[in-house]
């Protein structure tokens, strides 16, 4: 089975709008994304290539709401070890 980068890139993008409707607030998001981490390892080792699929979308986005949205539950811990808030910084750096 061939998957088409393209069609996997279209799910992320309408699952982007789907979680951001579903879960509006970007608190929580490492957990989140370390919860899909997991649901994907299980997935690839007993499951579907359509599963595998499916929970690599999953992790995607939670990696994009993070590069994008930032986990503010984590803003604390970086601001005592003399880091910006997240995502105060841009994509550059600056």
């Amino acid at each position: 089975m061939t998957v088409s980068t393209l069609k996997v890139m279209q799910q992320v993008m309408a699952e982007i709008d789907r979680a951001r409707d579903k879960f509006p607030s970007p608190e929580c998001s490492m957990t989140a994304l370390t919860e899909e981490v997991g649901e994907l390892a299980t997935a690839l080792m007993d499951e579907q290539p359509a599963r595998v699929i499916e929970e690599a979308v999953q992790v995607a986005v939670m990696a994009i709401r993070i590069a994008t949205e930032g986990d503010p539950t984590i803003n604390p811990y970086r601001q005592r070890h003399g880091l910006p808030a997240f995502p105060e910084v841009s994509i550059d750096g600056e």
